[in-house]
């Protein structure tokens, strides 16, 4: 059988679900492992193509300015 009850308590001139209340304070989930994996390669596929980039306007840069 199910337990349909539910406590209050007067907070702040107030009625509030106590359950709903310490919902709230539960603590955020962490990174799983595959996600930080997933984050870890797309940032560095991402450095790996914008270093690129630098390096091809600073050669680019350079060629007109002492070229």
């Amino acid at each position: 059988m199910a337990n349909n009850q539910r406590t209050y308590q007067w907070v702040n001139g107030r009625i509030q679900d106590v359950e709903a209340m310490q919902e709230k304070r539960k603590r955020p989930q962490r990174m799983g492992i595959q996600t930080a994996l997933l984050v870890f390669t797309l940032s560095s596929v991402t450095l790996v193509f914008a270093g690129s980039a630098l390096v091809f306007v600073l050669v680019v840069l350079y060629s007109v300015l002492f070229g």
